[in-house]
């Protein structure tokens, strides 16, 4: 990433998308945490975020009685730069914290934006050669940590079962003959590591925003954390049409990290 990360409050972020006629965006990030309120309390809320915008220099001019404000230029460009990405990697963290990184693709020019609990924001330029690391550290796979020591680390299942696992109607045992024991012995596992986790994993898109600001998941991978690395569900059908086949992989941390830099690389391909 750029040397200088820029820090704003939730009410910070959505007063400086507003003033550049990104009204739609900033209601839908100001709403996901107040909910609605009155027209007043939005007025408060965004002049106490131009005063401690000024305070930061984030704002250079400011003319309340003409309504106009001028942003830093790199601080402009940023905002311009989240209201016009339409393609973007996301990866959402629900454990402990809520966290949300996406990298914001526009013109081959890349933004990192950092949601903290949706109240901070960071944000800051970046290069494809940091994603890999940044994901690691999202989502805390261990780099030391050696993979399962199960005979076996991957197992394929239909959508119909991966549907049963996951809303807990199917368990290991009741699993089709097709599978190993070893592979039931593995999907066994990692359905106790998704039920401790209550019943959730993160994940990680690639993102394009089509006609009627509708969003396209492009690729996705699931993701839970384990004592021996991390687990990775994806769809493994090259088709998307077809039926899908699902992969739960118990990955070491090495193997983990090399997942994650090359699924970031979609979106630079």
């Amino acid at each position: 990433m750029s040397e200088h990360t820029y820090i704003f409050s939730l009410e910070e972020l959505g007063y400086a998308l507003a003033v550049h006629q990104g009204e739609e965006a900033a209601a839908g990030l100001m709403k996901a945490y107040y909910g609605d309120l009155p027209e007043e309390s939005w007025e408060l809320l965004f002049q106490a975020a131009t005063h401690s915008l000024m305070a930061k220099g984030f704002i250079e001019q400011l003319d309340e009685e003409q309504g106009e404000v001028k942003f830093t230029p790199e601080i402009e460009q940023m905002i311009q730069h989240l209201l016009h990405s339409s393609y973007m990697l996301r990866g959402v963290k629900e454990r402990k914290t809520s966290q949300t990184l996406t990298i914001h693709e526009l013109r081959q020019k890349y933004l990192y934006h950092l949601s903290d609990n949706n109240v901070l924001h960071f944000l800051s330029w970046t290069e494809p050669a940091d994603w890999g690391e940044e994901l690691v550290r999202l989502y805390g796979a261990d780099p030391a940590a050696a993979g399962t020591k199960l005979p076996e680390s991957k197992a394929v299942v239909t959508e119909a079962i991966w549907n049963g696992l996951t809303s807990g109607k199917v368990s290991a045992s009741l699993l089709p003959d097709a599978l190993t024991p070893d592979q039931r012995q593995l999907i066994d596992k990692w359905q106790q590591n998704f039920q401790a986790n209550g019943g959730t994993m993160d994940n990680v898109s690639i993102l394009r925003l089509g006609r009627g600001n509708e969003m396209a998941i492009e690729n996705i991978l699931f993701l839970l954390p384990a004592d021996e690395g991390m687990w990775v569900v994806r769809n493994m059908a090259a088709d998307r049409n077809a039926e899908p086949q699902i992969s739960i992989e118990l990955q070491s941390g090495p193997a983990c990290r090399k997942t994650l830099s090359a699924f970031a690389e979609e979106l630079i391909t």
